[in-house]
C-alpha cells in the first residue's frame, strides 16, 4: 500500500533539529504507530519535495537515515518501502554473526529472539567463514553504543581468530557454537569429538549391525571436520566397527557415479547435495535406505523427517544454545559444559 504524503504531518522550521531527520523521524512515528506497515510504500521523493517544500537533497538524506537505521529498502525503480517494523527506537541491540544461515542457524536464532526481552532486537549478519568480513563487522558493531552483546560463531578454521580476539577483552563477546579454547572469552559451544562419541555409545548395539561406518564429505577439510573425524574414529575403535572417510568433489558432474554404496554401509554425512547424491545412488543400485544402508545427518533439516524414508540426525540441541545466549545477554552467565550432541534415530537406521 502507497501512503499519502500528506501522513507525514509538518516539520518545524524553528527547530534546530535538521530537516531531513525530521522528516526521518516522521516516518519513524508512522511505523511505531502502525499507521505504517510492513511492505508499505512511502511516498516518493518529489511527493515529500512538495508537501514539506525542501530539497531534494533534504529528502534524499532522510530516507538514507532510513536506510541506515535498517527499517526501509528500495527496489530498482527508487521506490522507498517499510522492510522492519520490529526494530524501535531505544531498543538494545544485539549482533548475531553467523557463518551461514542454515536452517539448524536459524534454530539458534529462534531459540535467542524467544528468550530475550521486547526491549532487544537482534542484527543477523553471515560472515561466509571469512575473517576479514567477521572482523569487519565485528569492529563496526563493536563501536556502536546501543549494541550490547555480540554474538560472534567463528569461522571454522578459527585460526586468526585467535591471533586477533586475544587482544580483546571478553566484555559482551559471546563465542557460539565452536569456542576457542586458548582464549578466555565466554562460550556457548558444541563438543564436535567427544559430543560425536558420546551420542553415538548408547546406540551401539543398532549400529554395529552395519559392516563399516562411511563418513562423507566434500574434497575439502577444516579444524571442525576432523573433530568430527576424531569423534567418529573414537566410538569405531571402541565398538570394533572399520571406519573409513570418503572425499568427493563439488558438483553434481563431479559427484555423479562416484558414491559406491554397499549393502550394510553405515553412512555419516555433512552436506545436504552429498545426501541427496546419496540417497540417489541407493536408488540406482537398489539398495533400501535403513535394512540396506544406513544414513545419519549432520544436523537436522527442515523436511529430513518428513521424507518418504525419515533420516536420522546426529546434532546438538541449536535452540537450546540460542536460549543460553539469551541468558548471557541478560545475565551474563554462560553454562559451563557444551550443549550436548544426540542421535535422533529413524528410518534410515534398522530397527
Amino acid at each position: 500500500m502507497a501512503i499519502s504524503p500528506h501522513l507525514l504531518g509538518r516539520i518545524n522550521e524553528k527547530s534546530g533539529q535538521p530537516k531531513f531527520l525530521q522528516i526521518a523521524d516522521r516516518v519513524r512515528e508512522l511505523i511505531d504507530s502502525g499507521a505504517l506497515s510492513l511492505g508499505d510504500r512511502l511516498p516518493s521523493v518529489n511527493e515529500v519535495i512538495a508537501h514539506f517544500s525542501v530539497s531534494r537533497d533534504t529528502v534524499v538524506k532522510a530516507y538514507q537515515e532510513l536506510k541506515d537505521r535498517g527499517i526501509i529498502e528500495s527496489t530498482p525503480n527508487k521506490a522507498c518501502f517499510v522492510s522492519n517494523v520490529l526494530l524501535h527506537e531505544g531498543a538494545k541491540k544485539v549482533l548475531f554473526l553467523s557463518d551461514s544461515m542454515a536452517p539448524y542457524k536459524e534454530q539458534l536464532y529462534f531459540g535467542l529472539i524467544d528468550s530475550l526481552s521486547s526491549g532487544f532486537y537482534v542484527d543477523i549478519v553471515t560472515h561466509g567463514d571469512n575473517f576479514e568480513i567477521l572482523k569487519g563487522v565485528y569492529e563496526k558493531y563493536k563501536a556502536m553504543r546501543d549494541c550490547s552483546a555480540l554474538l560472534v560463531i567463528p569461522t571454522a578454521a578459527q585460526n586468526r581468530e585467535e591471533d586477533y580476539f586475544k587482544f580483546v577483552n571478553p566484555g559482551n563477546l559471546l563465542f557460539l557454537d565452536r569456542r576457542l579454547p586458548s582464549l578466555r572469552h565466554p562460550a556457548v559451544w558444541q563438543d564436535f569429538t567427544d559430543g560425536f562419541f558420546h551420542a553415538l555409545s548408547p546406540h551401539a548395539d543398532l549400529l554395529k549391525r552395519y559392516r563399516r561406518l562411511v563418513f562423507l564429505t566434500k574434497f575439502y577439510t577444516n579444524p571442525i571436520i576432523e573433530e568430527m573425524k576424531e569423534g567418529l574414529a573414537l566410538f569405531c575403535g571402541v565398538e570394533g566397527i572399520p571406519f573409513v572417510h570418503e572425499h568427493t568433489l563439488f558438483t553434481d558432474r563431479d559427484i555423479k557415479g562416484k558414491l559406491c554404496p554397499h549393502k550394510k554401509d553405515l553412512y555419516v554425512v555433512l552436506d545436504d547435495h552429498l545426501l541427496v547424491s546419496l540417497m540417489d545412488a541407493c536408488a540406482q543400485n537398489s539398495l533400501v535406505i535403513g535394512p540396506d544402508v544406513g544414513i545419519i545427518a549432520i544436523n537436522d533439516g527442515p523436511f529430513y523427517s518428513r521424507l518418504p524414508v525419515p533420516i536420522s540426525v546426529l546434532t546438538t540441541n541449536f535452540y537450546a544454545m540460542g536460549e543460553a545466549a539469551a541468558h548471557f545477554v541478560i545475565n551474563g552467565c554462560v553454562p559451563s559444559a557444551p550443549i550436548p550432541t544426540v542421535l535422533t534415530v529413524r528410518a534410515s537406521l534398522l530397527d
